[in-house]
């Protein structure tokens, strides 16, 4: 089946992470990390209203200078999402410009720095008509549990990692949708009308068991029906798919139990596998994952497809081993970055 959600990764598994997801037959789109954009449109960079950064250092911040120049003239608000003092960096690349011509310009950036550990957002404005000095901050509280982005057709949820600073891992979820059973409905002389939407709606809340509707029948008359078997008779859920993302985390318990409800059944998992295990010591100094723990977690998780990512540049002459670790210790399906992952990789 389809999904909704279609990702890209353009930079192979040795370049600097950057994951695109679009929504089909929608205008938006997200990013998940700021690292190498120059393979990315034009046409696609402006899509995006929502950028989620795991966190700031430079292999995964530096290419929102180039979102940033493609933006300038364009009205839009783009909301960034990232652990605390993403709005400081933010804030910084924009200070490193002078903007003493973009007075009548209307874009804006909203930075939400998320803090799962205090239960915390702060929110930080930063418009094109005051050069991009911070125009308002605030905080609220917000339950970790609940997600960092709640739209009509899917929401996104986060996860904070040790990487010796917060890194927050992401995944996308799209939200159960359901149609109707037309061959069912005609066979009960059933006709379409309001009562079907109604009935959707209560299936989707998970309305009460006693909801009773009334139904329009082919002849014009109404009869009524319990909701609850009116929804086992005509309404077929649609499947929904998950989309996660974890990068730059240490490869400890503590990382793996955070990463565990966060991933779980996940349709596509991106994950970075920066060493091999034989080199584990190297691993722990610098907080990285490596193929067997992704492996290993992949296989527990139940991920139906593993996307490995971010190899250390030791391995460019012997990735194969990588490879090897992650197919060692994970039975599932494994795509390989050597070429790029889009649209057609996820149906």
């Amino acid at each position: 089946m389809r999904m909704l959600l279609r990702p890209e990764f353009l930079n192979g598994p040795f370049g600097d992470p950057a994951l695109y997801i679009w929504e089909m037959n929608a205008k938006g789109a997200m990013l998940f990390d700021c690292g190498d954009l120059s393979r990315f449109s034009i046409k696609q960079l402006l899509k995006i209203d929502w950028i989620f950064l795991s966190h700031c250092h430079i292999d995964h911040f530096f290419g929102f200078d180039l979102f940033l120049r493609v933006h300038v003239g364009v009205p839009k608000t783009v909301t960034i999402f990232g652990p605390l003092e993403t709005s400081q960096r933010v804030g910084g690349k924009l200070q490193g410009y002078t903007w003493n011509l973009i007075y009548d310009q209307d874009l804006e950036f909203i930075v939400v720095e998320l803090d799962p550990v205090r239960g915390k957002k702060f929110f930080t404005h930063f418009h094109a008509k005051d050069r991009f000095h911070p125009s308002s901050q605030r905080e609220e509280n917000w339950d970790s549990k609940t997600p960092v982005l709640d739209t009509s057709t899917y929401h996104v949820d986060t996860a904070m990692l040790d990487h010796r600073t917060p890194s927050l891992a992401y995944c996308v979820e799209e939200k159960l949708t359901v149609s109707v059973d037309a061959a069912k409905l005609k066979a009960h002389h059933w006709k379409p009308g309001p009562w079907i939407n109604e009935l959707k709606k209560w299936y989707l809340l998970k309305g009460s068991m006693t909801q009773v509707l009334e139904v329009l029948k082919e002849d014009g008359t109404k009869e009524k029906q319990d909701a609850c078997t009116l929804a086992k008779e005509i309404l077929q859920p649609k499947q929904r798919h998950k989309i996660a993302y974890a990068t730059d985390g240490a490869a400890s318990e503590k990382n793996r139990a955070a990463l565990i409800p966060l991933v779980q059944d996940s349709d596509m998992f991106f994950c970075e596998t920066c060493f091999l295990e034989q080199d584990r010591m190297q691993a722990d100094e610098t907080k990285h994952f490596t193929a067997k723990f992704i492996a290993e977690l992949s296989a527990a998780t139940h991920i139906k497809k593993l996307i490995p990512f971010h190899f250390s540049k030791r391995y460019v002459e012997n990735s194969q081993q990588v490879w090897d670790e992650i197919s060692q210790n994970f039975k599932g399906e494994i795509l390989k970055l050597e070429r790029n992952i889009s649209s057609t990789d996820s149906e």
